[in-house]
């Protein structure tokens, strides 16, 4: 149920709105980004101590699609961050990334021409070690428009979640293989 002081605050948000496409016009319409994956991204057995790439285990829903929604071309950056740095919830039976150097995208700027878009592979590489195996991990995808020029208004993001589980070593890797 909305109170009369989210209703102002609602409303003092699309005033802020109109009053900066007014003061600024061609600065706030005709912006747009949108992933072209679906809500999440999947990956599963990924093999401890090797990078790999994404698409090799969840096909094409494995990259990232970056969508231009706008009249003029935008780099947008990409970030991995853990969940705990974000407002997205753990899903049950995933832990967050320990690390988020884990993965890295293919570029991490990448220019993307007005209406179109591009995909970028993701590639994982998880440290050899038994406290990583068998686990089902979580981070999250933060893809960010770029001002192109210092009087644009507006930055645009996006984040999506993925999700991967991790291989088990076998006993004689175990072995081997530092805690």
């Amino acid at each position: 149920m909305l109170t009369v002081r989210n209703k102002k605050i609602c409303l003092a948000g699309c005033v802020l709105f109109m009053v900066a496409a007014l003061v600024f016009p061609g600065k706030s319409f005709g912006l747009g980004i949108g992933l072209g994956v679906g809500d999440d991204i999947y990956v599963k057995d990924l093999p401890l101590g090797v990078a790999v790439a994404t698409s090799t285990l969840g096909g094409e829903m494995a990259k990232v699609k970056i969508i231009n929604k706008g009249y003029s071309a935008c780099t947008y950056s990409i970030d991995i961050l853990s969940s705990a740095q974000t407002k997205a919830p753990l899903r049950p039976g995933y832990k967050d990334i320990p690390d988020t150097t884990w993965i890295y995208p293919e570029y991490k700027e990448v220019r993307v021409e007005a209406n179109s878009s591009k995909s970028v592979e993701l590639y994982v590489n998880i440290p050899k070690k038994a406290k990583y195996a068998d686990k089902d991990y979580q981070a999250v995808i933060e893809v960010k428009s770029k001002k192109s020029r210092p009087d644009e208004v507006f930055v645009l993001a996006c984040q999506l979640r993925i999700f991967f589980s991790t291989l088990s070593l076998n006993i004689k890797e175990a072995k081997n293989v530092h805690k």
